[in-house]
């Protein structure tokens, strides 16, 4: 069991205290995400490449500089930086240069059609294989029947 942990109000009034006290660090010294860096210096990047420069060889350039970041990592930096970000199939989002939504499926204009027809009393509607009463055996995922258990009521 998690134990909660708590400290007094003056215990984080004096933590505050130290934060404020604090010197700012040097803007050199401040460490930066990938994402970050490379937006900062994408025309710089932009510009080599179009030199002729491959990822690759920007990377053996980030490493003489003690960056050290993979091909992937760097991908995903200029992807970002342009604004194309990661693509994901289905995104509702406009920007992100979604792919064509499939046309809508037989199964689901039968799903809709049951949703719009109400369910019978005292029954479960099963698609176009009939209605099933309560007490009656049920096909189940195999095929095989499933018997509801009404002996321990």
């Amino acid at each position: 069991m998690p134990v909660v942990r708590s400290f007094t109000r003056g215990q984080w009034e004096a933590l505050g205290r130290r934060l404020d006290a604090l010197p700012e660090k040097a803007k050199e010294e401040q460490p930066v995400k990938v994402g970050d860096g490379v937006k900062s210096i994408r025309t710089e990047i932009s510009a080599a490449r179009e030199r002729g420069y491959t990822l690759h060889e920007l990377i053996d350039e980030a490493a003489q500089e003690g960056i050290d970041v993979s091909l992937n990592s760097l991908r995903y930096a200029m992807r970002r930086a342009d604004g194309e970000g990661r693509i994901r199939w289905g995104s509702k989002d406009p920007a992100r240069g979604q792919a064509a939504v499939p046309a809508r499926t037989r199964k689901s204009a039968q799903t809709d059609a049951a949703r719009d027809n109400p369910l019978r009393t005292g029954s479960q509607q099963k698609g176009d294989r009939g209605v099933s009463r309560p007490g009656q055996p049920v096909q189940g995922f195999l095929g095989f029947a499933i018997s509801p258990d009404t002996e321990n009521l």
